[in-house]
């Protein structure tokens, strides 16, 4: 039996594809939706090596797409693990309220493999008894948190399980922040006040990533290397606001002085 996928027409008209989409986008974005991977509840299976096949595209652009579609334009998440993607907007233009379409609709999504997705659609498949074409994105709880020092951008955190969250466009299973915390904590000097460190701080840490907050690690341990303890911040004060001088954006490196010791005992002897 022939399969089709309908698109609606309020596609072309969505505020975010006029503004923001270029046709090469729009191009994969349709692909996204319409090719014959795709599945009732919008998360399905497939490889970087069928969408080149289907697309034409090199792998390269192809990974560049998907960078693009997750972190600029937040519609979608890819898992290169079990080779799944998610789109974000598929029901807004796929979901029924239809009985007989939520049926089937439910045992796809518990078929999913990543957790986060399975989790994600489940929150949004249960929000409602009836499901219907209004849907855009459900959010139970939404935190902001603002960086105030550096221009980082805000990071957005969206609750919607107690195993999943949705940080700047992208689904995190919450074990995952917690984890990416206990490693950075093992990183650090002076152990104490791990308590004082909110979900949200570490959600805004976890989001700024690992390789820059080691090197913020490694730059304050280099600072205060040879110190009393006394002197040495806290975990949690390192954590919660310490880092920040140490960003890539913040950071001024320390003055080698032994040069101008060695200068001014040169100068010294031409005087």
């Amino acid at each position: 039996m022939a399969r089709y996928r309908n698109i609606h027409v309020s596609f072309w008209t969505d505020s975010k594809i006029m503004d923001e989409f270029t046709p090469e986008d729009r191009y994969f974005y349709l692909y996204l939706f319409t090719n014959p991977h795709t599945n009732l509840c919008g998360c399905y299976e497939i490889s970087i090596r069928h969408m080149v096949n289907e697309v034409g595209y090199s792998r390269e652009s192809i990974e560049n797409l998907l960078k693009r579609f997750e972190c600029v334009h937040k519609v979608i998440s890819y898992s290169y693990e079990t080779k799944e993607v998610l789109l974000i907007k598929w029901p807004k233009y796929n979901w029924t309220s239809s009985e007989k379409f939520r049926k089937p609709l439910l045992k796809e999504i518990n078929n999913i493999k990543k957790a986060g997705y399975r989790d994600y659609l489940l929150s949004v498949y249960e929000a409602d008894d009836t499901v219907s074409i209004r849907y855009t994105y459900p959010i139970d709880t939404t935190v902001t948190v603002t960086d105030t020092v550096s221009d980082t951008v805000p990071v957005t955190v969206n609750s919607y399980s107690n195993n999943t969250i949705y940080i700047n466009g992208n689904i995190v299973e919450k074990r995952e922040v917690e984890e990416f915390f206990e490693l950075i904590w093992s990183m650090y000097i002076k152990k104490r006040g791990k308590g004082n460190v909110s979900f949200k701080q570490k959600c805004k840490l976890y989001e700024i990533g690992f390789d820059q907050i080691a090197r913020c690690i490694e730059r304050y341990k280099l600072e205060v290397r040879g110190k009393d303890e006394k002197y040495i911040k806290m975990g949690s004060t390192f954590f919660n606001s310490g880092y920040i001088d140490y960003l890539d954006e913040n950071y001024v490196p320390p003055r080698d002085t032994s040069n101008d010791a060695i200068l001014a005992f040169l100068n010294a002897e031409d005087d």
